[in-house]
C-alpha cells in the first residue's frame, strides 16, 4: 500500500479483542497500512487475524514477547511514521489524520500525542479526564520530567513516531517483561525535539485485562521495571543534570520501590540511589502518608515506618 504511515499490532493471546483493534486501524481517515504481529498465540486469536488477509500484513511465530513483536513489525515496515496499537486498544477514526496533519512543518524527531480514555470491557468509556500534561512542549524531555515527578502515563497509542526517532533512539528492549513501554517511550521523549498535542482525539484503553504484562507481579518483572527506569533516567541525566531533573528521577525511583516494596532486592536498589542522590524531597508520586515518612526518614526507614503504623 502506498502510504507513509505503518499501524503496528503485537498480539499474543488477545482473541476477544484482536479484531477490533485491527478494524479501528482499517478505519482510519487517512491511508495506513495494518501490520499485525501475532506472538504464538494459542487461544484463537491467529484464526482472528486471519479473517482479515488481503487487507492486512500479518506474520506469526514462537511467543517471544511483545516488544519482539513490535520490532517485527517495524522492520516490516518502510514508512515515515509508525504507530503502535495494543491488540486490546482502539483508535479513533480520526487519530492519525489529525496527528500527521499536527506534524507539518514540525522539526526533525518531534512528535505527536494526544489523550486517552478508558475503555471496560462491558463497552463502556470513561470521559477523558484530562491531566496537566494535555497540553504541547518544546521538546520530549519537558514532558518526561514532569511525568516522572508528578506521576503520569500515556499508553503507546497516543503517540505518532516518526521512524527517524526510533532509529536515533533505537527500538524496543526485547529482554525486558515489565515497563516495557515505559522504556521505550521514555528513550523517544529523551531523543524527541518538540511535541505537538491534538487535543481533539482521544485514543482508548483497555482496563487491563487478566494476564496483562502490568499485572505480573513476579520477580522478573521487579527487575524490568528497575532496569527499565536506569536505562530511561540514564538517557535523561546525560543531558541534564540540573535539579528539577534529579529531583523527577527521585520521585520516579521512590514509586517504583513503592510498587515493589515487597521485593528487597528493587527496595534496596532505590534506596541506594536515592542516598547517592543527596537530594531532600516529599516526592509527590507516593501516597501522602508514605510521602511524607520517606521524604523524612528515606527509602528502608519510611517503609518500614509505613508497615508498622499499617499494621
Amino acid at each position: 500500500m502506498n502510504t507513509d504511515v505503518s499501524v503496528v499490532i503485537p498480539c499474543y493471546n488477545k482473541m476477544r479483542y484482536v479484531a477490533a483493534a485491527i478494524e479501528s486501524a482499517l478505519a482510519q481517515e487517512y491511508p495506513v497500512e495494518v501490520i499485525v504481529v501475532d506472538d504464538g498465540s494459542t487461544d484463537g486469536s491467529l484464526d482472528e487475524i486471519k479473517r482479515f488477509d488481503g487487507r492486512i500484513r500479518w506474520v506469526t511465530g514462537p511467543n517471544r514477547g511483545g516488544s519482539a513483536a513490535r520490532n517485527i513489525g517495524i522492520g516490516m515496515s518502510d514508512s515515515t511514521w509508525i504507530q503502535f496499537l495494543d491488540a486490546d486498544d482502539i483508535l479513533p477514526t480520526g487519530k492519525i489524520m489529525a496527528q500527521v496533519a499536527a506534524m507539518k512543518g514540525a522539526p526533525a524527531n518531534a512528535l505527536a500525542f494526544c489523550g486517552w480514555s478508558l475503555l471496560h470491557d462491558d463497552g463502556k468509556v470513561e470521559p477523558p479526564d484530562s491531566r496537566q500534561f494535555w497540553h504541547e512542549y518544546p521538546d520530549g524531555i519537558s514532558l518526561l520530567i514532569e511525568m516522572w515527578y508528578d506521576g503520569g502515563f500515556f499508553p503507546p497509542h497516543v503517540w505518532l513516531v516518526p521512524r527517524s526517532l526510533i532509529e536515533l533512539a533505537g527500538t524496543w528492549d526485547e529482554t525486558l517483561t515489565g515497563d516495557d513501554d515505559g522504556e521505550f517511550i521514555g528513550r523517544m521523549l529523551a531523543a524527541s525535539s518538540e511535541l505537538r498535542f491534538c487535543c481533539d482525539i482521544n485514543v482508548m484503553y483497555r482496563d487491563p485485562p487478566e494476564g496483562s504484562v502490568s499485572r505480573d507481579k513476579s520477580l522478573k518483572s521487579a527487575r524490568s521495571f528497575w532496569r527499565a527506569f536506569e536505562s530511561v533516567s540514564g538517557h535523561l541525566l546525560a543531558q541534564r543534570t540540573d535539579e528539577p531533573t534529579r529531583k523527577a528521577c527521585l520521585a520516579r525511583v521512590r514509586k517504583t520501590a513503592y510498587a515493589w516494596r515487597e521485593v528487597p532486592e528493587v527496595v534496596e536498589k532505590a534506596a541506594a540511589w536515592e542516598k547517592s542522590s543527596g537530594l531532600f524531597d516529599f516526592s509527590p508520586t507516593l501516597p501522602t502518608k508514605t510521602r511524607y515518612l520517606v521524604g523524612f526518614f528515606g527509602l528502608k526507614r519510611g517503609l518500614r515506618l509505613r508497615r508498622l503504623l499499617s499494621g
